[in-house]
């Protein structure tokens, strides 16, 4: 009932107030409407029906949004009802029930009008009608005035600073999420009648924890200042920015013809955003990741339009930096399996949904299987095999990674044993693992492996871990710490994708490695280009001139093996040998012949098929 349709959360708390004054008003008008009956003062009856009718239509116009006028016209009409009903003689001696619409100008419009209310009262009164002066009457609603003045200026500047606190952005000025998400959803209304798509702009400064970390906090605040100002340069009057917290800042576009038009304001940002900005001394250049998502239909939902621009955004960063791509709705199915994945790792484990797979490696002088790389794959009971390159990065984000990498190294260690255990005879095979930015970013991994070791029995010599360049080089220093400790353990190390661009050759001369793996994708040019030719070669003269071996990965094909073997490759491992086996497959190789006849044919018993 007391609902206002107005946009500005501070009209709607006046609009609220104003309609409790006018029902309390009706109400008072009705009793008295009522007395006069009673009494059989029926000439009151007309003005009393006119003032009533007057004052359910100013409810009526508060309840439309129309709050200022509304409550300028309930003053208006106290004053003039005031007039018709009483003569200047009362009123000269009973000021003070003029106090309520200076209460309603005071503290319903602005401060000061509550001394125009009195000064038209007075006016009216003492000049107009020249009734006689009762001094301490007018000096009591002069006195209530002034104090109605200081309260209202006194309670507006305190509902400012709340209203400033609750709805902006204390470092940058702008809306933040509360009052965007309010204006969203009247934007969306507004769609409803208009039918003019609405586009929001999710963004993300992709540079911003850098500057913090190295230039400190003082210049990450003064970068959000100086993009909240050209972000607001670059919007058209109507449209909103607001920050939503961090880095991550929002627009809504309040009317657009098509994507494009919003893609056009993107790009429009993007170029602002970018342009060059001095913090603590230094010339800095900032890029933007954004997602575009638009409102076309009449189901939008504002925490729906903001949860697909967000999603957006983060397929544009992961694309890399300065990209802007626009929802759709695969993005939205990619998401909501993303979390379904996630919920359901949480369990994999204790359901035993994971499972290790192991891939040989061959020696390529003499053939031999030495070693099995162990990979993780999660067989989920409706979704089927699910490949790690899907829920290891998941693993990292949601903090799943430690649990998940102790299970892989404990179950591969224990399995490794078991075959030694089973095949006393047969020469122990190395086992490799495959390690996490994650865990190798663990402060207690070089104890934990130990533990490891100590309880499954398995020898250090037999356990071999694998690391990319990117988790190396993200840290050269603290890289070559962690793997001296893990050398001294009597571990093997092997320097997984190596090739693929991260790598400095000084650092890599510095790393205790026993072992390169180059890249599948340089493999797979063997034949097909002389640079991925020349490349595999120096990559293998490389390593050998620093006493460390070279295993090829992704070997489908006789003529990639008997090129890695002419360039002396040391190992090799890939499906033209055996695709990754399960346990027991693994188990009855490591009983038979561990070794693989270079000139068999695929059919035979060895085949990678086995």
């Amino acid at each position: 009932m007391l609902k206002v349709n107005a946009q500005d959360p501070e009209v709607q708390r006046r609009g609220h107030i104003l309609a409790l004054v006018i029902l309390g008003v009706a109400l008072s008008a009705a009793t008295l409407s009522g007395a006069n009956l009673l009494d059989g003062q029926y000439e009151y009856n007309v003005p009393n029906a006119i003032f009533l009718i007057s004052v359910l239509g100013l409810f009526v116009l508060n309840r439309l949004g129309y709050v200022v006028a509304a409550c300028i016209l309930t003053v208006a009409l106290i004053v003039a009802a005031s007039a018709v009903f009483l003569s200047g003689e009362d009123l000269a001696q009973t000021f003070i029930i003029m106090c309520i619409p200076v209460f309603i100008a005071s503290f319903l419009l602005v401060p000061w009008s509550g001394f125009v209310v009195s000064a038209v009262v007075i006016f009216n009164t003492l000049i107009i009608n020249r009734a006689t002066v009762n001094t301490l009457s007018l000096l009591t609603f002069v006195t209530v005035t002034v104090i109605a003045y200081l309260l209202a200026r006194s309670l507006d500047r305190i509902n400012r600073q709340n209203r400033q606190r609750a709805y902006y952005d204390s470092l940058t000025g702008l809306p933040n999420r509360a009052l965007f998400l309010d204006l969203l959803t009247h934007a969306l209304d507004r769609f409803k009648s208009d039918h003019i798509p609405r586009a929001v702009i999710f963004m993300d400064l992709d540079q911003f924890k850098v500057i913090n970390d190295s230039l400190g906090h003082r210049a990450g605040d003064e970068l959000l200042i100086i993009a909240a100002q050209r972000l607001q340069n670059c919007l058209r009057p109507g449209d909103t920015a607001a920050r939503l917290g961090g880095d991550e800042f929002i627009v809504l576009l309040d009317g657009v013809g098509d994507v494009e038009d919003a893609v056009q304001v993107a790009q429009r940002i993007a170029k602002a955003l970018g342009a060059p900005i001095k913090l603590a001394g230094r010339q800095m250049v900032v890029s933007t990741s954004m997602g575009i998502a638009l409102c076309e239909d009449a189901t939008c939902e504002p925490d729906a339009l903001l949860r697909n621009s967000d999603v957006a955004m983060y397929h544009a960063k992961a694309e890399g930096k300065a990209h802007c791509k626009v929802f759709s709705e695969d993005m939205h199915a990619q998401a909501m399996r993303r979390l379904e994945l996630e919920n359901e790792l949480r369990l994999a484990i204790e359901r035993e949904e994971l499972k290790l797979y192991y891939q040989p490696k061959v020696l390529l002088s003499t053939g031999n299987i030495v070693g099995m790389e162990a990979l993780v794959r999660w067989d989920h009971p409706t979704l089927g095999l699910i490949a790690p390159k899907e829920f290891i990065p998941l693993a990292e984000e949601v903090g799943l990674i430690d649990s998940l990498g102790r299970w892989v190294l404990g179950e591969a260690c224990a399995e490794a044993r078991r075959w030694q255990e089973q095949n006393p005879a047969a020469p122990p095979l190395v086992t490799s693992v495959n390690l996490s930015m994650g865990q190798f970013q663990s402060s207690d991994l070089v104890p934990r492996i130990g533990e490891i070791l100590h309880q499954t029995g398995l020898a250090p010599s037999c356990l071999e871990l694998e690391i990319t360049e990117r988790e190396v080089m993200k840290d050269v220093e603290y890289a070559i710490d962690v793997l001296e400790h893990v050398k001294k353990l009597g571990i093997k190390v092997a320097l997984d994708d190596f090739g693929t661009g991260y790598s400095s050759l000084e650092a890599l001369r510095r790393f205790p490695l026993d072992a390169l793996k180059i890249d599948k994708g340089f493999i797979d040019g063997l034949s097909k280009s002389h640079q991925d030719t020349a490349v595999v070669k120096l990559v293998i003269d490389l390593a050998h001139a620093v006493g460390i071996q070279v295993i090829a990965e992704g070997v489908e094909t006789v003529e990639q093996l008997r090129q890695l073997r002419d360039m002396g490759c040391d190992q090799a491992q890939g499906y033209y040998f055996w695709k990754p086996l399960i346990g027991e497959e693994a188990a009855a190789l490591h009983a038979g012949s561990l070794r693989w006849l270079f000139d068999q044919s695929p059919s035979t018993e060895h085949h990678r098929n086995v």
